[in-house]
């Protein structure tokens, strides 16, 4: 009976009477995604684009594994109580400086120049 093969990358079929040390193409490391850049960790090559990352070519050659890997753990979402609005404004609104209006008359300020003695 042919199981499924989960080493990276390789999502093969396995027949268990027939896997050999070389049986098996895969990558060691795990898919790297960061920012646009796709890749492998175990290997240097990385694209932007999705199907030329499924086109690498697997790096290890080993046996097939046969063993599905445990889920990731998932983070728990915490949920935060409703707040109320007032609750949510800025603390530093009353601090806010007011720029005049474009309709208010321009004013000439005074100048003064400080010449050190």
């Amino acid at each position: 009976k042919r199981r499924q093969c989960y080493n990276w990358g390789g999502g093969q079929r396995l027949d268990p009477q027939t896997n050999s040390d070389d049986a098996c193409t895969y990558h060691v490391g795990v898919p790297v995604f960061h920012n646009v850049l796709k890749g492998w960790s175990c290997c240097k090559r990385r694209t932007t684009d999705f199907s030329d990352f499924l086109s690498i070519i697997d790096c290890t050659k080993g046996r097939h594994n046969s063993e599905k890997p445990p889920e990731p753990v998932k983070p728990k979402v915490k949920t935060t109580e409703k707040k109320e609005l007032s609750e949510l404004k800025p603390k530093f609104e009353k601090h806010i400086i007011q720029a005049p209006k474009p309709v208010e008359p321009m004013t000439n300020l005074e100048l003064k120049i400080y010449l050190p003695p």
